[in-house]
């Protein structure tokens, strides 16, 4: 992992793709930025209550550090997967940001150069891609649902059905999402696991009976593991291990002073952001 600081930012990059010449790619921290309280810092989400003021000058920081501009499809939570391309090599880039906005989906894929496969993420995993043989990229939204969906799995499959990927060849990253230090979830999450296709059962629940005291009847609690369990099904989908990176940080403590954290900020609720492209040739 690289560390970068610049004029109002902070971002983490993989080494992996950060050598790879024709990707540009980037996880931005909580800090820098021009929001004001209670997010102060680099909240890329203007559906969290901060100003668009604010949220539009944070993005225009991203922009330049990462040289292209941003495109964005609306989240589903589920395992929704679109493929971005302009309806012609003239169509504007305003035009296409429009479709998009009336796109749901969880993962975004492209062949397009010059675009930044932009999303903005608060507990649940980023799960970033690149096909160097065919020059694809691809951004996914690895949260509960995601997982319990396969969507890394299900991005890759799409990345060799439209393209030709090679699962073996693709570099994968895996950025800061809550993990099981900090995620407790329900019996209906974990059946949500249970029922689900045999790669998305391959994840990473504990469970913890704790001693019954006042305030605990001593019935187990569960808790998830999301970037681990996003990992684990990369890896069994084909991804090698010299090809993924994880970025261990859980934000909802480790990483707390850098990433926002959905679950364990309610007041605060700000999103961080990422974003992956090719560059212009």
């Amino acid at each position: 992992m690289i560390e970068r600081r610049a004029d109002f930012c902070e971002y983490l990059l993989f080494e992996h793709l950060y050598a790879a010449s024709a990707v540009t790619h980037g996880v931005f921290t909580r800090r820098g930025g021009f929001s004001g309280p209670p997010f102060n810092g680099l909240n890329c989400s203007v559906s969290v209550g901060d100003t668009r003021e604010a949220v539009l000058r944070n993005y225009d920081v991203i922009v330049r550090e990462i040289g292209l501009p941003l495109v964005s499809a609306r989240i589903a939570h589920g395992n929704n997967i679109a493929v971005i391309e302009r309806a012609t090599p003239e169509e504007p880039l305003d035009a296409l940001r429009a479709r998009l906005r009336a796109t749901i989906v969880d993962a975004m894929i492209t062949a397009e150069r010059g675009l930044g496969l932009f999303w903005a993420f608060g507990d649940c995993a980023p799960l970033l891609f690149y096909d160097p043989r065919h020059q694809v990229v691809a951004l996914a939204h690895g949260g509960w649902r995601g997982a319990a969906g396969a969507i890394g799995p299900r991005t890759l499959q799409t990345m060799r059905d439209r393209f030709g990927t090679r699962v073996e060849e693709t570099l994968v990253g895996v950025g800061p999402a809550i993990r099981t230090c900090c995620y407790e979830i329900t019996d209906e999450v974990r059946a949500r696991f249970a029922d689900a296709t045999p790669i998305a059962r391959d994840t990473v629940i504990i469970e913890e009976r704790p001693m019954l005291n006042a305030r605990d009847d001593g019935k187990p609690h569960l808790y998830l593991d999301v970037t681990y369990s996003n990992v684990r099904q990369l890896l069994a989908a084909g991804v090698t291990p010299d090809h993924l990176e994880v970025i261990d940080d859980c934000t909802g403590c480790v990483g707390l002073n850098r990433f926002y954290s959905h679950r364990m900020e309610p007041e605060v609720d700000g999103r961080f952001g990422v974003v992956i492209g090719l560059r212009e040739e």
